[in-house]
């Protein structure tokens, strides 16, 4: 995520999209749109299909990937150095879905307001600063955007929580603010109206 004067140098910019789209390329092309880039440094949410298709074309030797000795994806990059993906299934705990989606290359790319949902997970816990000047830059863009989709009792809760963790009072408020008409309800119930 992009943080305040700092830029992803072009070499590297072009490897992360680079393997992405190799990535997806191991997918059959019905299967393509279900795989979405979660975060610019190459998670990739999947149902567990799309999974088992990536791990199949691995290990009978697609170009350019391997698996190493802890099991993660890698993938050497034309540009001369090696990126690891995180593979994480949809459904599976750690993302139970994406909201919305948009197309990337022959893939996907899960939207702002998915990416600041799950960023607020990884704020409350573990809270890193990195983590926290992600999830208070995208917290701008969504703001910024003004639209958010309905989202889960669950989801709302860790919105507000780090919402208040990074920014105290007003960042919850804010948090809160972003629920706008799609979660009318609820935001309204954690404002105590």
């Amino acid at each position: 995520m992009p943080k305040p004067n700092v830029r992803i140098p072009a070499p590297m910019r072009d490897a992360l999209l680079e393997c992405f789209r190799a990535t997806t390329r191991l997918v059959p092309p019905d299967l393509r749109r279900q795989l979405v880039l979660k975060t610019e440094d190459v998670d990739v949410a999947a149902p567990p299909e799309v999974i088992i298709k990536i791990s199949e074309a691995v290990m009978a030797g697609a170009p350019n990937f391997s698996f190493e000795s802890d099991g993660k994806l890698a993938f050497d990059a034309p540009q001369g150095f090696r990126v690891r993906v995180n593979m994480i299934e949809l459904g599976g705990g750690c993302v139970d879905g994406v909201h919305a989606a948009e197309p990337l290359y022959e893939g996907s790319v899960a939207s702002m307001s998915d990416l600041l949902l799950f960023r607020a997970v990884t704020v409350v816990d573990r809270g890193g600063e990195g983590d926290i000047w992600d999830f208070k830059w995208l917290l701008e863009e969504v703001a910024r955007a003004g639209t958010f989709p309905k989202i889960s009792e669950e989801e709302i809760d860790t919105l507000c929580k780090a919402g208040e963790l990074v920014g105290g009072m007003v960042g919850r408020l804010v948090a809160i603010a972003l629920l706008g008409i799609n979660n009318e309800a609820a935001a309204m119930r954690l404002l105590g109206s």
